[in-house]
C-alpha cells in the first residue's frame, strides 16, 4: 500500500496501523516529544494502535528536539 510520511511515497503492508508505521521506521513510539497527524488531523497518542491507515495517507510526524 502507497502512503506518504513527511512529504515522502512510501510502499507499507496493508493494514498498517500507526503505532506500527513508527516502529517500521525505526521510532519507539513510547518516547516522548513525538506528535502525529494524519490527513491533516493529529492523532492522539492514545489511538496510534488503533488508527489504520489506509491507501494515500498522508502522515506527518513530528519530533521534539533539545538543544540550543
Amino acid at each position: 500500500m502507497k502512503i506518504r510520511v513527511n512529504g515522502e511515497d512510501r510502499e507499507v503492508r496493508p493494514n498498517l496501523n500507526l503505532y506500527e508505521l513508527l516502529i517500521h521506521l525505526g521510532l519507539n513510539p513510547a518516547h516522548p516529544g513525538i506528535a502525529v497527524a494524519v490527513d491533516r488531523e493529529v492523532v492522539p497518542k492514545t489511538e496510534w494502535q488503533t488508527k489504520g491507515l489506509r491507501e494515500n495517507s498522508e502522515v506527518e510526524i513530528i519530533r521534539a528536539v533539545q538543544g540550543g
